[in-house]
């Protein structure tokens, strides 16, 4: 059975679509069919916003600061739903949100998504991925070809400058120490806080 929510830790996380734009070499979907306690992140069909509602009321929420929009897919794919559901996590359930992204949502949507962000989104969750186009684009594979990695960055400031709470990481192990390192000055740059993320 497929999983519309699961819990990683104490945090809940929304797994709203498998669509996604980027086909990066260490994506964990390549490895495991699930994480955290979810039956499986491959989806039969994509879930309505009442049907996320639902699974949210279900469950007990307590010990989760936030709700995080991330499963098997880019949430931006369905940006009319990860705002609507945002509204009812901060209306509803009094719980703040963070969006897991690979920052290609304006791309994806064909328009500047992040004034629809604010007030909606706590916080973003960027997959830097790469010091430059050249890597981001060896390592990320997107379907937008080259220009995706600017848009990325874009998003990033314009999220920042924006109010809105700014993360951004990279995978270990897929490019170099070196690398890692300029990545976290970008972060830094970007008024960011950076990550260094395993697969698992």
């Amino acid at each position: 059975m497929s999983s519309i929510l699961y819990r990683y830790g104490s945090t809940y996380y929304i797994n709203l679509t498998n669509r996604c734009p980027c086909k990066c070499i260490f994506c964990v979907r390549n490895q495991f069919d699930t994480l955290g306690d979810a039956d499986c992140l491959w989806l039969d069909r994509e879930p309505t916003a009442d049907e996320i509602k639902d699974a949210l009321r279900s469950v007990d929420l307590s010990e989760s600061d936030e709700v995080v929009f991330c499963g098997y897919g880019e949430p931006t794919e369905r940006l009319d739903v990860v705002l609507d559901v945002a509204e009812f996590i901060h209306g509803e359930l009094r719980k703040r949100t963070r969006l897991d992204t690979n920052g290609l949502g304006c791309l994806i949507n064909g328009r500047d998504i992040v004034p629809e962000l604010v007030g909606r989104i706590d916080t973003v969750s960027v997959s830097l991925n790469a010091p430059n186009e050249e890597e981001y684009l060896r390592v990320t594979k997107p379907s937008f070809g080259p220009g995706s990695y600017d848009a990325m960055l874009s998003f990033a400031r314009e999220c920042r400058a924006a109010g809105i709470g700014l993360r951004m990481s990279v995978v270990s192990g897929f490019i170099s120490d070196q690398d890692v390192q300029k990545c976290a000055s970008i972060v830094d740059s970007l008024g960011g806080r950076f990550r260094v993320r395993r697969t698992v």
